[in-house]
């Protein structure tokens, strides 16, 4: 998504001048996101679970950062861009940000619940009833 929206701005662009603090929010959103993403992908690591969501679950993530979302690395990606939009000035990214949270949300994270549901069962159950998908 951050490729089209660049793609779109150098086509057709969306000049919209807005302040220079703008730029380092987005700085700190990308930080902050990719801060997230690392500490889950340390707590896969920790936990000798499969990162990759094509891959069978060993465990249920349920501390760190995962008490906070249930989905902190989709969660960081949609951040972000976000950030990479506001860092560029670039309109098309911001609006990319839409479309990119609704296909990671049908065609990744609803069967990721699915999966999880058969495999952990109540206990993934409780889980999604304590943490918020997203924050």
């Amino acid at each position: 998504m951050i490729a089209v929206g660049y793609w779109l701005n150098l086509y057709y662009p969306l000049i919209i001048p807005w302040p220079e603090f703008f730029f380092f929010i987005g700085l700190f959103l990308i930080a902050g996101a990719v801060s997230f993403a690392l500490i889950a992908v340390y707590q896969f690591w920790r936990e000798k679970t499969h990162i990759e969501p094509w891959k069978p679950a060993s465990s249920l993530m349920l501390e760190g950062v995962f008490a906070y979302s249930r989905n902190p690395i989709y969660l960081s990606f949609i951040i972000i861009t976000l950030g990479i939009g506001l860092v560029l000035n670039n309109i098309w990214i911001l609006f990319n940000t839409g479309p990119l949270l609704i296909a990671l949300y049908f065609l990744v994270v609803k069967k990721e619940e699915l999966y999880l549901e058969r495999v952990f069962g109540d206990l993934y159950l409780d889980y999604k009833k304590r943490v918020r998908r997203w924050l």
